[in-house]
């Protein structure tokens, strides 16, 4: 069964915490809209592109029992290499044929993902739900974010993927290759989905701090420490929980059999708490079974009807837990729990000592170091940001000032460059006959402004009045 239990617990290694998948109540009838919504939903599922391929080739083989049996020898590290994959001879006839023909399958839907790749970069043409070529995409995007190698003639196929999942030499039967290659595929996939969630919750947490901390900046003094006041306040109500007990502790399963089990404390009993909670049977703990025992202890730190508890931080502490179980129970690695493993760990001297857990609110995921660093990231994203929208400002007023397109069949700029011209054509004679007078007259004197009274404006009583005289006289 090690075999089956590696397999089934790989693809099911992010199940406990994705999303649900969503119910459709429109049903389809064309073939090609089912397998890609099946498709779509695998991927979202188990964060494998090909979550669907592995779930079929588990189910195929958990039919033969005889090889089952046979696998009982191999440990987990010889079964993650892929060293049980000359096992597969011994499969019974039926199931090889299964099995061939789900290589088929996968086979085929590669092939049309990569036509589709190379009607996309290559062609700059999309399908709809029928199967017809667009020009653009469905939802109406049209220009191109991949660029066209070759200035879009003929096809680069450097860009095509090469799965690695399967063996591609071979594309009709499922050989000893291909179980060897999927296992070590998915293995080493899903290492890195898990590592990515870690990392993910690590950015979200630095997020979450480098966000207050910005809050505070453009607050007074005053403001400042009332924010710092609330802040503090609501950290330490989320601290104030009941004691945690240690997951996989004799203290922390003897409440989860006398409060959920509603059986009594001092009849605890390994081998039947293994049972009652081995909710589907196989012999195994897997993960979501694992997770219902931890249940109650991640409940005493968490309340989703806190607005000081986050449900995000729930999630990771539901994963540190589960691995820290595993790490104590699991020895051979397969991602479950047999009833050997549990009671195994039942035997050991420290299972009925509880030094309780620490939580997320106790150790901090990120040191300030790696803090600054993403401060730094964050304030050259600004930056950036900035520069963008000020060279798209310069742009937007250069090109509002460019002069407007043709007047009457003339373009302005002609029209400001030609005027000059035949206005300084039609001054050079008056300015060759002014430089001859000028020569033979001494220069003009200016007369300053006065302020002169017009007859017909005078008032009767300033008649008599003398007129002011002007200083300087104009010849």
């Amino acid at each position: 069964m090690k075999l089956f239990v590696v397999l089934i617990s790989l693809y099911l290694l992010e199940e406990a915490f994705a999303a649900p998948r969503p119910v459709d109540k429109k049903k389809e009838t064309e073939k090609n809209k089912d397998d890609n919504k099946e498709s779509n939903a695998d991927i979202d599922d188990f964060g494998l592109e090909y979550g669907r391929y592995l779930k079929q080739v588990v189910q195929a083989l958990e039919e033969d029992k005889e090889f089952a049996k046979k696998l009982e020898n191999f440990s987990a590290e010889d079964i993650q290499k892929g060293d049980i994959a000359r096992e597969l001879e011994f499969v019974k006839h039926s199931v090889r044929s299964k099995l061939d023909e789900l290589k088929r399958m996968e086979v085929e839907r590669l092939r049309r993902l990569t036509l589709q790749e190379i009607e996309q970069n290559e062609l700059g043409l999309y399908r709809n739900e029928d199967g017809h070529l667009l020009p653009a995409p469905p939802e109406g995007r049209k220009w191109r974010t991949i660029p066209r190698p070759h200035g879009g003639k003929g096809f680069n196929r450097k860009n095509i993927k090469v799965p690695v999942h399967i063996d591609p030499s071979n594309a009709h039967t499922f050989e000893e290759e291909d179980l060897k290659r999927l296992i070590q595929t998915a293995t080493r996939d899903l290492e890195e989905l898990d590592r990515k969630r870690r990392e993910e919750f690590k950015r979200y947490e630095m997020e979450k701090e480098y966000q207050y901390r910005e809050s505070l900046k453009n607050l007074t003094e005053d403001e400042k420490k009332e924010a710092e006041r609330k802040h503090e306040e609501k950290k330490n109500k989320h601290k104030e929980h009941p004691r945690v007990n240690h997951p996989g502790s004799k203290p922390q399963l003897e409440q989860v059999w006398e409060e959920k089990d509603h059986m009594p404390r001092e009849e605890f009993d390994p081998k039947v708490f293994f049972s009652m909670h081995d909710i589907n049977g196989d012999g195994y703990l897997d993960e979501d079974e694992v997770e219902a025992i931890l249940n109650l202890e991640v409940k005493k730190m968490y309340d989703p009807n806190n607005p000081e508890d986050d449900a995000v931080e729930m999630i990771e502490e539901y994963n540190r837990m589960r691995e820290h179980v595993y790490s104590e129970a699991d020895k051979d690695k397969d991602k479950r729990i047999s009833q050997k493993e549990f009671l195994d760990l039942t035997q050991q001297q420290d299972f009925e000592e509880d030094e309780g857990w620490k939580g997320l609110d106790e150790q901090a995921p990120f040191s300030e170091e790696e803090l600054k660093e993403y401060e730094r990231e964050k304030q050259a994203q600004m930056q950036a940001h900035l520069e963008a929208q000020r060279q798209a400002t310069m742009a937007g007023q250069q090109q509002s000032m460019l002069p407007q397109q043709q007047f009457q069949g003339v373009p302005q700029n002609q029209q400001f460059q030609e005027a000059p011209q035949k206005q300084q054509i039609q001054e050079v004679p008056e300015q060759q006959g002014a430089s001859q007078d000028q020569q033979s007259k001494p220069p003009r004197q200016e007369v300053p402004q006065q302020d002169i009274v017009i007859p017909s404006q005078q008032k009767p009583e300033d008649l008599g009045k003398e007129r002011p005289q002007v200083s300087q006289q104009h010849n």
